[in-house]
């Protein structure tokens, strides 16, 4: 048995050699350390682009090594770790995946299938080990998912670990110095991972002088001014082979690759990286991957180019370290949070390189928070007293004039969910189809029936539009409703910056693109499911569902981060509709055909409805 284990502990060495730096094996080794020291749950700040799947590959290693003689022999105890994706993505985790193929002890789920994966995949054992990725998108008191997952390991799995990994990790850490879930009777310790010298990143190109300040009047790319002069005369002015890399809102792609043009750069050296762009043919726009090809060229020719991308495409780019290496200066127009500009631009070019030349034209005060945040972070690794953190981030905030961090980072004290009495929503109905129409607020008449024919849709819209505008609007406001019993037969969500995306899968964002993508492909999709009716509604009395996206639909929570949507939000929802972008977006459901059958099973007490023309792991 002793040569056997040895072939197992051999083939672990040669995983954790050939598949982890140094520094990620210690920071795994460092969190192990205090789940021995009676610590169930660590929180691993890795910067940005440290290499976070070489840490959880470590972490799984180390998992299996720990095993004596006769378990890490014993094939039934091979699966002891859950990994979980965070975000509701099918293609990070497939990423993930390929990242922890090496380690076969490793399980990869995500929060929609997690509950499947432990029943298929831990039939001999429960895990050992949950590692949850990104977990600031699981902060605050609304992240009920988590609770789900700590209600496990209270009641279910006592034994089991938990380790969270995240480059910005605030809103979780923040939440976590009141009565938060992440402390949920836990012993929780922070480790942050060291990297080596050989790291750029973000606090390095701050000392390196290579963060260039942009105002907030200067941040619009295509608003002429001296930094943006400055900008390209670097590009232009650079002597070998090379890349610049131009973040603006989709709708100013076209604009931005004009003002290239007239500024000398050819057309050849210019590529829009992104899907569906107003003004943007499909012809001209390029993937990561296509970019990389072209990259590749022109340094066998010692030539340049500049890619332009949009809001919303920052999450998982890795151009590699070549390209990083030869990066020559970024732009990024975006305002959004801390957490949306450091992952951004200047995310991407960190890692382990030797650039200290490229200029990076950002948001410097939010960097800067940032810098102060890890610098904080760095000084009390391996600490578990989160006392005064949520008093420091207020401190910082107030010092560099932001907002704040990510979104999550409502503070709130945990309360009683009780479950309410909902009226009977047996009778099923499918969906007919889907409408979205940009809301063109600032014209008083204008014309619809160049979009449907459809008297009650035309309808639904011109109720919607006299909301948004009456007290001579359009105005930011809360609390929207389409009131008064001839409005009835419309269910109106007012969608705003907290309700749009907040990393779950039922946000508005989320189910937009599930239901719209469902009903493109011919799928039959339960109109109950999209009305999600309310206490004292029922389906069968709605007509119409509407998600109205608008920079003046605004929060009730006061303290929330971002209360109404903002620019780069829809351009985001003007993608994934494919609409012309607006202030205001209106996507209507129009309902269908009554289902005899499907209102039959549900009378029948059956929870679970299975079709051969819906998806079963439909996050819906």
């Amino acid at each position: 048995m002793a040569n056997t284990a040895n072939i197992h502990r051999d083939a672990i060495e040669k995983v954790l050699s050939q598949n982890t730096f140094a520094h990620q094996r210690s920071a795994a080794q460092t969190a192990f350390e205090h789940f021995d020291n009676h610590n169930r749950a660590v929180v691993i700040t890795a910067e940005m682009q440290s290499g976070k799947s070489g840490i959880a590959l470590a972490l799984s290693c180390i998992q299996r090594r720990k095993l004596n003689d006769a378990d890490i022999c014993d094939r039934k105890q091979l699966k002891d770790i859950l990994y979980l994706v965070t975000m509701a993505d099918l293609s990070l985790l497939e990423q993930a995946k390929q990242d922890l193929a090496p380690c076969n002890n490793v399980v990869v789920s995500n929060f929609t299938n997690y509950e499947s994966a432990l029943s298929s995949q831990f039939k001999n054992q429960q895990p050992k080990l949950i590692i949850i990725d990104e977990c600031h998108y699981g902060a605050g008191s609304e992240a009920v998912r988590y609770s789900k997952i700590f209600k496990y390991l209270e009641e279910e799995n006592t034994q089991c670990k938990v380790a969270f990994i995240s480059a910005t990790p605030f809103s979780a850490l923040y939440s976590a110095g009141s009565d938060s879930i992440l402390r949920h009777n836990f012993r929780t310790s922070l480790v942050f991972h060291k990297t080596n010298d050989e790291y750029h990143g973000i606090r390095e190109m701050h000392r390196n002088n290579q963060i260039i300040k942009l105002a907030e009047d200067q941040r619009n790319f295509c608003d002429d001014s001296l930094m943006r002069r400055r900008f390209i005369r670097q590009f232009k002015e650079h002597r070998s082979s090379g890349w610049s890399l131009i973040r603006v809102p989709g709708s100013q792609a076209q604009v931005a690759k004009e003002i290239l043009l007239n500024n000398g750069i050819s057309e050849e050296q210019i590529m829009i990286i992104g899907q569906k762009l107003v003004g943007v043919d499909d012809a001209e726009l390029a993937s990561i991957d296509d970019f990389k090809r072209e990259y590749k060229t022109a340094t066998m020719f010692d030539d340049k180019l500049i890619a332009i991308t949009v809001a919303g495409f920052r999450a998982g780019i890795n151009f590699g370290q070549e390209m990083k290496a030869t990066l020559i200066n970024t732009w990024d127009s975006s305002i959004a949070n801390i957490a949306a500009i450091v992952q951004a631009n200047i995310g991407r070019a960190c890692g382990y390189h030797h650039n200290t030349s490229a200029k990076h034209y950002t948001n410097l005060d939010a960097i800067k928070a940032y810098s102060d945040l890890l610098s904080h972070l760095e000084d009390n690794s391996d600490s578990n007293n989160f006392d005064g953190l949520q008093q420091l981030f207020e401190e910082i905030c107030t010092k560099y004039d932001v907002r704040g961090f990510d979104r999550g980072t409502d503070i709130a004290p945990q309360v009683e969910y009780k479950v309410s009495k909902k009226k009977d929503d047996s009778q099923t109905y499918f969906t007919d189809s889907f409408l979205a129409v940009p809301g063109k607020l600032e014209h008083a008449d204008y014309d619809y029936s160049q979009f449907t024919h459809n008297p009650i849709l035309l309808e639904a819209i011109k109720l919607i539009r006299a909301e948004l505008l009456k007290d001579d609007g359009p105005h930011r406001k809360q609390g929207r409703a389409l009131k008064g019993e001839h409005q009835n037969w419309i269910k109106a969500q007012w969608v705003n910056g907290v309700t749009f995306d907040d990393h779950t899968p039922s946000c508005a964002k989320n189910r937009a693109i599930e239901f719209t993508r469902l009903l493109k492909e011919k799928h039959a999709v339960e109109f109950n499911k999209i009305v999600n009716p309310g206490g004292g509604e029922s389906t069968e009395d709605k007509q119409v569902m509407a998600s109205i996206f608008s920079v003046y639909n605004l929060s009730r929570q006061i303290d929330a981060f971002k209360r109404a949507m903002d620019e780069d939000d829809m351009e985001e929802v003007s993608q994934f509709l494919n609409v012309e972008c607006d202030d205001t977006i209106i996507l209507l459901y129009l309902r269908g055909n009554y289902s005899s059958e499907l209102t039959a099973i549900k009378q029948e007490g059956l929870s679970q409805i299975t079709s051969t023309k819906i998806r079963n792991n439909s996050i819906f």
